[in-house]
């Protein structure tokens, strides 16, 4: 095998990885067990003789005998075999192991990547939601959990990847959402990245189908299982290589919901092996097709902040909508001097970190003043104390804090800092400075809604008044 045909290899292998993630200061060190395609089972392969992997973790402070052993299972993969669609298949090669570290930038327009931005990522999105059959339905959601493609995460250098990957190989947007179809459910995520590495040799395990597309271009498609701890999962997976350099990984599993660490799978796939090959093959996904003309961007994600949101239960649509519904009708009896927004003011959607909060944020313009308005409600608040400024501790913020006849109290708060963006390779720009202000108002209840406005010097935020306006709607309560 060439040079060339083992680095195609690798890079094809890494995107069906099982990874681990976890935050460091400085970046994301991402870690990859390199692993084959399970096979699909059959009635001549069992779990007695899958290939498996089996962990026993031992921290300092817990005894041996109290760590539980882990153990991830997935059908062996027979060789000699023959494989619908490949010429000739080549035997599973052992598993590898290497970790890298993202850059940590949350952009669309990434210059290393000219064919993707935010109005690429809308034409995506909206192409595989419209490409799902009729009688599948999106879980609500948050939009990142709704199939709406995100920035691009790349690695932050090339330094540290093993020979043959290169950033383009390894940098991808995702989509993904939990999907019902009856009594089928189950998650699918969708990776569309761009390479110029050729399509890889079939290799026995890893695929059970290869389809050539009337263009040149090449699907591996996939049916599986894994084992966790005894669990099984099923899996069905499609990767497109494009003739253009396109790269779409479509994988679909059967665990719509987790309970801690507890994985509930419903025992059925909701998508055929067909229309994930429909899906990878839309030719809105090909890195080449550029977004149609005056295709909106996404709007900015928005996040709850972090606080105790105790026994308050997850948000439905039915909420948003409402809510919505009261957020434009009160932005259309604004008092004259209000900013002008960017998109209508309706569009509240799950927080990105907590399913118990709605939020939004909007870029805001008064006359050549820009601003961002961000606004979260959520329930099950404790009504704020005011804050005795005679403490030591006291830093003074909030700056006041009101109390309503209705029992209601309002925080006022502003603060100046710093904000440091980092560039695409890796490195600080420089500072610019900005002015928050925000009010926050707690009801009896415990709906809590918060409204700030953060603008960079010489640029003002909105006015208390204008934010207290907002945030004092009647209405958007969380029942």
């Amino acid at each position: 095998m060439s040079k060339e045909q083992t680095d195609s290899k690798r890079a094809e292998k890494w995107t069906f990885a099982l990874t681990v993630v976890s935050l460091i200061a400085g970046g994301t060190v991402v870690a990859g067990l390199v692993d084959r395609w399970s096979s699909s089972p059959s009635d001549d392969i069992s779990v007695a003789a899958s290939s498996s992997i089996t962990m026993t973790s031992t921290p300092d402070e817990i005894p041996a005998e109290d760590v539980p052993e882990f153990s991830y299972v997935t059908p062996s993969a027979v060789y000699p075999t023959t494989i619908p669609g490949c010429e000739k298949v080549e035997a599973p090669e052992e598993d590898s192991f290497f970790s890298y570290i993202l850059d940590g930038s949350d952009t669309y327009d990434d210059p290393r990547f000219p064919w993707f931005s935010s109005a690429k990522a809308a034409a995506m999105s909206e192409a595989v939601k419209q490409a799902l059959p009729k009688d599948v339905e999106l879980k609500f959601a948050s939009p990142s959990r709704s199939l709406q493609f995100g920035p691009i995460s790349a690695p932050s250098t090339s330094d540290e990847l093993p020979e043959g990957w290169t950033i383009e190989d390894l940098a991808s947007t995702d989509a993904s959402a939990t999907i019902l179809r009856g009594e089928a459910s189950g998650g699918l995520s969708v990776s569309v990245n761009s390479s110029k590495a050729p399509v890889p040799p079939c290799i026995a395990g890893s695929l059970v189908e290869r389809r050539s597309l009337a263009d040149g271009s090449v699907v591996d498609v996939q049916d599986s299982w894994s084992e966790i701890n005894g669990q099984r999962t099923l899996s069905r997976s499609a990767f497109l290589y494009g003739i253009d350099g396109t790269r779409v990984h479509a994988y679909l599993d059967d665990t719509a919901d987790r309970v801690g660490a507890e994985v509930q799978a419903s025992g059925a796939l909701p998508l055929t092996i067909d229309e994930l090959v429909s899906l990878v093959s839309l030719p809105q996904l090909r890195i080449t097709t550029p977004a149609p003309p005056g295709t909106a961007p996404l709007s900015p994600g928005c996040h709850g902040i972090p606080r105790d949101s105790g026994d308050v239960a997850e948000l439905d649509r039915a909420t948003i909508e409402r809510l919505n519904a009261v957020l434009e009708v009160r932005w259309r009896a604004v008092p004259p001097g209000f900013p002008i927004l960017d998109t209508g003011p309706g569009t509240l959607t799950v927080a990105e970190n907590d399913k118990s909060t709605a939020c939004q944020r909007l870029l805001t313009r008064t006359g050549d003043s820009e601003s961002t308005l961000n606004m979260t409600i959520t329930g099950g608040q404790p009504l704020p104390t005011e804050p005795n400024k005679y403490d030591p501790s006291y830093d003074g913020h909030p700056l006041e804090v009101v109390t309503r006849p209705d029992g209601s109290v309002i925080e006022r708060d502003e603060r100046n800092y710093a904000t440091v963006p980092m560039t695409n390779d890796g490195s600080k720009a420089e500072s610019t400075q900005e002015t928050s202000r925000s009010v926050v108002v707690t009801r009896p209840n415990g709906t809590q809604v918060s409204v700030s406005s953060s603008a960079a010097i010489p640029n003002d935020p909105m006015t208390f008044a204008q934010l207290e306006f907002l945030a004092t709607t009647e209405g958007l309560e969380i029942r």
